[in-house]
């Protein structure tokens, strides 16, 4: 039989793997295949996540989607309260895609006052570099 491992990882009958590569309770019919981690992610056919070998960046295809459940923290700020601030300066409505989708004019609408609050703001700076 043979145990691939990882660094850090359990292994049968209560056996550890440890970062030097010892590895204790181990049958000795055993044979120990060390794997590196993984780093590129796919779904069976392209990656979707890439870790290029000595880099400190992950790389997602325009194609893949990144879902996160939770929070997001760049440099100890949360983005989605970064984002909602940011939306009530710039005065944003805020959206209801239930409703939308129920209603397309709903849609056409916001995307009509959209067009005129630029518009607006347009005016207003250029009225104000003068």
């Amino acid at each position: 039989m043979t145990v691939i491992y990882n660094q850090n990882t359990l292994v049968p009958n209560g056996g550890y793997a440890t970062s030097n590569g010892t590895i204790t309770g181990i049958p000795t019919n055993y044979t120990v295949t060390y794997q590196s981690p993984p780093s590129n992610f796919h779904d069976g056919t392209d990656p979707v996540m890439v870790i290029p070998h000595g880099s400190k960046s992950v790389q997602i295809p325009k194609t893949a989607t990144l879902d996160v459940i939770g929070t997001v923290k760049i440099n100890g700020l949360d983005l989605e309260e970064r984002l909602n601030t940011i939306e009530t300066l710039l005065q944003i409505p805020q959206r209801d895609v239930t409703m939308e989708s129920k209603y397309p004019k709903l849609a056409e609408l916001y995307k009509q006052y959209m067009r005129e609050l630029e518009k607006l703001k347009t005016w207003d700076a250029l009225k104000e570099s003068k």
